[in-house]
């Protein structure tokens, strides 16, 4: 199998349909419809389901779609590598991460990074755990920082690089202000504003349960928001108490206050996850500028 084949096969996934995809690959569709054929006997399996109207991957055409993207892009970041060695030049890291990295750790580093590595071009994406995880496998990311909670890692590698615990934010004259921590019961009937489920399951049904004390009156959960800022935004409009990473707490405005929990939440932690196959001397140098945990407080 050659790399021009699996060209020709994501042409044609991308546009599902032969006559366009043979356009843009600059040859007749002739060629192109045997070359697929080709591909399909090789693999064993059919990887397009046609019609005279249509054409669609069928589900191994789709996970096979996946797999000959990423073989292409490492392919194409195995010729800029060398192009980079031939002309002695430093090059790109592609950075993913999420609010809670930014709002911790990652500005220090990066800044420091940056002063040691000041002819690196540093491309920063700020994405989902999800998102950033198909980035990697497809060779769009040279490492994510994530919180993977029950995401398949399989194949790559991740270090724990920050961990911190949770508070709930509120306006200085909520009911709950003028405690000195929050336990669930405290929670009952309360407006109590989250990320929006859609962000990470996993963990929202997590804390959903772990902030329930009473499941005939639990709190009400409002999951409007999608990042932090936007909760914090909510909480400033009366809408309820935010719960968020403590460095998301951290601010100057005397109208806010953030309490500890007397709850067993799952920490916030935060991951830097790399394909080893893609581990360049550039990336162990940023892997080893990352942090380790903090102790808890």
């Amino acid at each position: 199998m050659e790399l021009i084949t699996l060209r020709y096969f994501v042409m044609v996934a991308q546009e599902l349909h032969f006559r366009r995809a043979a356009h843009k690959l600059n040859i007749t569709q002739g060629p192109l419809s045997t070359a697929m054929k080709k591909l399909e006997d090789e693999l064993g399996t059919k990887l397009f389901e046609r019609t005279s109207r249509s054409v669609r991957l069928t589900p191994a055409g789709e996970f096979f779609r996946q797999e000959a993207e990423a073989v292409l892009n490492r392919a194409e970041q195995a010729t800029q590598r060398l192009r980079e060695m031939l002309t002695n030049t430093v090059g790109k890291l592609t950075i993913g991460y999420n609010e809670p990295a930014l709002n911790s750790f990652l500005p220090q580093v990066l800044a420091k990074f940056r002063q040691d590595q000041p002819d690196l071009l540093l491309e920063l994406h700020e994405m989902e755990t999800a998102d950033q995880l198909a980035y990697l496998r497809r060779g769009k990311l040279d490492i994510g920082l994530m919180r993977p909670t029950e995401n398949d890692l399989y194949g790559l590698e991740s270090r724990l690089i920050y961990s911190e615990n949770y508070r709930l934010m509120m306006l200085a004259n909520h009911p709950l202000a003028h405690k000195d921590a929050v336990c669930s019961a405290d929670l009952v009937n309360e407006e109590i504003i989250l990320f929006a489920r859609a962000v990470n399951p996993t963990v929202y049904d997590r804390l959903v349960a772990a902030l329930t004390f009473d499941a005939a009156n639990p709190p009400h959960f409002r999951e409007d928001a999608r990042n932090k800022n936007s909760m914090l935004l909510m909480v400033k409009a009366g809408f309820g108490a935010a719960l968020l990473p403590e460095s998301c707490c951290v601010q100057r405005n005397l109208d806010l206050v953030a309490k500890p929990l007397l709850i067993e939440l799952p920490p916030v932690n935060i991951m830097a996850v790399w394909d080893p196959g893609n581990l360049t001397p550039m990336l162990k140098k940023f892997i080893s500028a990352l942090p380790w945990p903090q102790k808890e407080k």
